[in-house]
């Protein structure tokens, strides 16, 4: 059975639901970054995130394992659909351990 990841952020980075990940902001407003432990799994994830916050996209701009610790990072971006401003919000994702 695949492993596969879950969770619903709020805007602060701080986790709502969800386990076996770290977050963490990227200094800037609306980048949020996702740490899946290399303990976790070997594999490779295919994320998707959504946002909650009406007028808004939830985009991933980054999707990469690390050669040095093997932990997999997701870069998620928020941003304003009118203005494409980044904006703070809160976001759901699903991580799907693939081949």
């Amino acid at each position: 059975m695949p492993v596969y990841l879950a969770g619903y952020v709020w805007a602060n980075a701080t986790t709502r639901y969800g386990s076996g990940f770290t977050l963490s902001r990227l200094g800037v407003t609306g980048s949020y970054r996702i740490t899946i432990s290399a303990a976790t799994s070997t594999k490779f994830f295919a994320p998707l995130a959504t946002t909650v916050k009406l007028h808004t996209v939830a985009r991933i701009a980054l999707v990469q394992k690390d050669a040095l610790t093997g932990n997999f990072l997701i870069d998620i971006e928020i941003r304003d659909l009118t203005t494409d401003a980044l904006v703070d919000g809160d976001f759901s994702f699903i991580a799907l351990e693939r081949s």
